[in-house]
């Protein structure tokens, strides 16, 4: 069985390595991605907060949507952030309306429009995901690289599912591997001997043997990084790995953590529509209005209270406006798990999320979601994310390493009994 195993960890290993080079590599980048993002776009993302006692926006966000939209009528804004730091330019990201001549989506110039909320005046525009290597681009193309492969537009979901299917495997080889660094057994388990001093010898033997597994030794440094690197960080590649199935592969991972852990399905809560909902009855500033006087209820009666809002967004596909809230409920969460859901059209509360409902799947899967995008923690954990998407790449290089080492060793001893055999082939020939 072991020696099964390690064929399927090898050949597994090689699968993958290709993609966890990439997602390892892009993934340590991304734990500090706007750290990175507002050093490489210092006067896009960030203003100078005026001088003087007046540092209140000029235009408040709903204002100012309406304006770009009246500006831009090729293009319209679902989503609205509603978090502002003193020193940061407001963001609106931009999606094409559907032209009616043609039936196809407008062409725009970017996506993703910046504006000082002391001037209201543009700091720049980008595309958010272009394939550039430019400062403005390279952090979003990152970001798409590392989820969907940065496939083109038509191909988005290929590139999405590809890496979800590899994730998948991932998750199992994680098992796997871990396995194989466990020395082999060289005699049964019996429960009943637990307490014997037999066992107790045994048990001891055992870690002696294993400690090995934990080591780097420089006489074999290539094969010591794989085994223990994957042994350090197991626990957080483990996460890696099912949170990757999470983002990529919603299709499995959905109805696995709801069949273990009854985690909430909010596709089921929130259907799609046959017809998704090109013009709302309700505008944005009053599902804002309405979504804040059912959180402001809910937090009076469940005990919580607002740390701050997040954003509101336009679900057409749902005909929902889903406003998030952070609370002091949450430890970590950029975006905020505490939701109103409305319908578009009449306001009317189509659900509600705050973590007094969580299920244990609902728990499980906010933290490996917020232990992935180091939305917890802090600083030590965006090292944490940093260091172990190096490692990810390193394991995957060293793996292969390993197997052409052990491929060409085995390939040497053949050579040369051919070129011997040749050899004689060639005396016996001469010799008639």
């Amino acid at each position: 069985m072991r020696h099964s195993l390690i064929r399927l960890h090898r050949y597994a290993g090689l699968l993958l390595a290709p993609f966890l080079v990439i997602v390892g590599l892009t993934g340590s980048l991304l734990a500090f991605y706007d750290e990175l993002d507002r050093w490489l776009n210092p006067a896009l993302l960030t203003v100078s907060v005026p001088d003087s006692a007046n540092t209140i926006p000029v235009f408040d966000l709903f204002t100012l949507h309406e304006r770009i939209e009246q500006r831009e009528p090729r293009a319209r804004i679902d989503m609205i952030r509603l978090r502002h730091e003193a020193d940061k330019a407001y963001h609106f990201t931009l999606r094409p309306r559907i032209d009616p001549e043609t039936g196809q989506p407008f062409d725009l110039p970017y996506t993703e429009l910046y504006i000082n909320p002391y001037t209201g005046e543009p700091t720049g525009t980008r595309t958010w995901g272009k394939a550039s290597f430019t400062k403005e681009n390279i952090m979003p193309f990152l970001f798409r690289l590392h989820y969907s492969l940065a496939m083109p537009e038509h191909l988005l979901m290929l590139g999405v599912y590809t890496l979800g299917i590899a994730a998948l495997l991932w998750f199992f080889d994680c098992f796997t591997g871990f396995y194989l660094t466990l020395p082999p057994g060289k005699k049964s388990f019996n429960p009943t001997d637990v307490l014997s001093n037999q066992q107790q010898q045994h048990t001891h033997h055992f870690w002696r043997r294993w400690k090995s597994a934990w080591q780097i030794k420089a006489s074999r440094f290539n094969y010591d990084l794989h085994r223990a690197g994957g042994l350090w960080l197991w626990p957080m590649l483990l996460v890696m790995a099912w949170s990757s199935v999470a983002f990529n592969l919603h299709v499995i991972y959905q109805p696995t953590m709801s069949t273990l852990w009854n985690k909430r399905n909010l596709e089921a809560a929130l259907p799609a529509l046959e017809n998704p909902v090109e013009t709302p009855r309700l505008n944005m500033r009053t599902a804002w209005t309405l979504g804040r006087s059912i959180i402001d209820a809910a937090a009076e009666q469940q005990g919580f209270t607002v740390a701050h809002e997040t954003f509101l967004l336009l679900d057409r596909e749902r005909g929902v406006y889903l406003y998030h809230v952070k609370t002091d409920q949450e430890l970590g969460g950029k975006y905020g798990e505490t939701i109103a859901a409305l319908d578009a059209d009449t306001g009317a509360l189509k659900l509600l999320i705050t973590l007094n409902d969580d299920s244990v799947g609902d728990i499980i899967h906010r933290w490996i979601t917020w232990l992935h995008t180091a939305r917890v923690f802090g600083l030590p954990m965006q090292i944490l994310i940093c260091m172990t998407g190096m490692i990810v790449a390193a394991l995957s290089i060293t793996g292969v390493v390993i197997w052409w080492r052990k491929r060409t060793s085995r390939q040497r001893p053949h050579a040369k009994l051919k070129s011997r055999f040749a050899g004689e082939a060639g005396t016996l020939r001469k010799s008639k």
